[in-house]
């Protein structure tokens, strides 16, 4: 792989974890995740198909058809993962969010 088909393939890693986050939202974290989960199974994917010798979409060196696949589930994989940002900003123990607070019903006898 050459250095151009290198920045080539993290353009398009890039572009797919940006609008993955345009697409799921959350905050600066999650662009972080997507950004890094894009690259890494962007790579792999391209690694892959080298491997398997798939030839399909190939742009120069890069074995671009695997790659966006690997993208795709990594992606998503990663968001399953992480889980969802609501989940972790009132911890997993059930508690409420800041600000509100929590009603008792009386019980019935």
């Amino acid at each position: 792989m050459t250095t151009q088909s290198a920045l080539l393939g993290l353009l398009i890693a890039s572009v797919c974890g940006l609008v993955y986050h345009l697409i799921r939202g959350g905050g600066l974290a999650r662009i972080g995740l997507y950004l890094a989960s894009a690259w890494v199974s962007f790579f792999l994917g391209h690694l892959v198909g080298g491997l398997l010798d798939w030839r399909a979409l190939r742009v120069g060196p890069l074995n671009l058809l695997p790659a966006l696949l690997a993208t795709v589930i990594g992606l998503v994989a990663g968001d399953v993962l992480a889980g969802s940002e609501a989940r972790r900003a009132r911890g997993t123990h059930g508690g409420t969010l800041p600000g509100r607070r929590r009603v008792r019903l009386p019980r019935g006898r």
